[in-house]
């Protein structure tokens, strides 16, 4: 995949996610009411449907026939549209910027996890399976992708009755079964594809609560006798001071008190829990159906229309032109499987008679790629709009600037007299005139002859 494809799928992606993110985020809380935990929790699937949506190839749809405009003679565009920076000019600047955000943001998740993991100290393994930590923070927690296991706090066997450590157990044990972890650790990957987008972070916030929520209702229905002991549970536990990307804990940010009253609703039935589903079922489909549905339409690649090969402009007839008259031709052509002209017709032509034949002697000559379908060259059907539009004389030369007169000034002062004028006579200390020499006069003209 090229640079502006790349960036073209990260932006549709990006923008389906958003919207199935917004989607889930109204309709979490009232499905949370009315259908249970584990219903709200199922609404995130939303998100990776739209994601997958926006990835699949968009329906081959069949091109209509194309036009081609031709414009003849010195024309100057009456309007000129804005220029706008295109996905092909900005992936070059954008995906590497898109790159370094993605590892900065892998970087800090793992020294998030490596921070968690060396906060642990060294993991003693118990008799009864589980692994015990040197702390208590954050504690107890599901750890590994490959080999899942849980991790209880030092003071498990202190701070918690037999009861609330079978709870806390069974809790830990739900996220492993369920594929929570693997659950979590696509969620940090989206973080980092789309790192740019906050509505990603703010989901997974708000994610992680209903995954929480969704457990704690899945322990609670296998032991509903055990509300009192399992709220217990939650107060005891130490909050961690940092979140855990990979893995699941008890406690980080969890508002416990909505996690408490939670525990006093009644566990959805049977046939509510089945409409839920059935209603998140239905949103997914609704909503994948909607992300790709949005995509911009994209010819098959075996659908493609016959294209221009080789186009020698029509002759412009000499009386228009001399008169300074335009005008418009719409050609329909067929071409045939070898890319040739094979009847070319006057769909329209204003002025009518005037360009028609010239349009349709050049048409006879033109060449084009033809229309592929299933691999073959194939006829087809194109139309061609062809313009003709007169040079345009230059414009006249802007008039020189009249002569600009000076005439005295109103009311001017008279002018001062003129100094007396010096005698006549030879300068001081001038030289002696040097006399001219002396020549004999011309000789007299002959007379004329009669």
């Amino acid at each position: 995949m090229q640079a502006p494809e790349l960036l073209a799928a990260l932006v549709e992606s990006a923008v389906a996610s958003s919207v199935a993110i917004v989607l889930v985020m109204l309709l979490r809380r009232p499905l949370r009411v009315r259908f249970g935990a584990a219903t709200a929790y199922a609404a995130w699937l939303l998100v990776p449907v739209a994601l997958l949506a926006v990835l699949l190839p968009s329906a081959a749809v069949t091109p209509v026939p194309t036009s081609m405009t031709l414009l003849l003679g010195n024309a100057v565009p009456q309007a000129v549209a804005a220029q706008t920076l295109s996905m092909r000019d900005a992936a070059p600047v954008l995906i590497p910027m898109w790159w370094l955000g993605m590892l900065a943001m892998a970087l800090r998740f793992s020294l998030q996890q490596r921070r968690f993991h060396r906060a642990l100290g060294p993991l003693r393994r118990r008799p009864d399976g589980l692994h015990q930590a040197g702390t208590i923070d954050g504690l107890p927690a599901a750890l590994g992708l490959w080999r899942p296991r849980i991790v209880v706090p030092a003071d498990f066997e202190q701070r918690y009755t037999d009861e609330q450590r079978a709870l806390m157990r069974a809790h830990e044990a739900s996220h492993i079964r369920r594929g929570d972890l693997h659950i979590n650790a696509a969620v940090v990957a989206l973080r980092c594809v789309f790192w740019f987008n906050p509505l990603a972070h703010a989901a997974a916030r708000h994610f992680r609560h209903d995954q929480e929520l969704a457990c704690d209702q899945r322990v609670i229905a296998r032991h509903p006798t055990s509300r009192r002991a399992y709220g217990e549970a939650m107060l005891k536990t130490q909050l961690a001071a940092q979140p855990l990307p990979l893995g699941c804990h008890w406690g980080y940010s969890h508002p416990l008190t909505e996690r408490i009253a939670m525990l006093k609703q009644p566990i959805p039935t049977v046939p509510r829990w089945i409409a839920g589903s059935a209603l998140v079922a239905a949103l997914s489909v609704l909503v994948g159906y909607s992300a790709w549905a949005a995509q911009p339409v994209r010819p098959a690649p075996d659908q493609e229309v016959a294209s221009v090969g080789s186009l020698v402009p029509p002759r412009y007839p000499a009386e228009a032109a001399s008169q300074g008259v335009g005008g418009k031709v719409n050609l329909v052509i067929d071409v045939d499987a070898q890319g040739l002209p094979a009847e070319v017709q006057v769909e329209s032509a204003e002025p009518a008679g005037v360009f028609d034949q010239v349009a349709v002697d050049a048409a006879r000559n033109w060449r084009f790629e033809p229309k592929i379908e299933n691999g073959k060259p194939v006829t087809s059907r194109i139309r061609v709009p062809v313009e003709f539009e007169p040079d345009r004389p230059a414009p006249p030369a802007p008039p020189s600037p009249p002569a600009v007169s000076v005439a005295p000034a109103a009311h001017a002062p008279p002018a001062p007299p003129l100094p007396p004028r010096a005698p006549a006579g030879p300068p001081a200390h001038a030289p002696p005139a040097v006399p001219a020499p002396l020549t004999d006069p011309p000789p007299a003209a002959p007379p004329a002859t009669e």
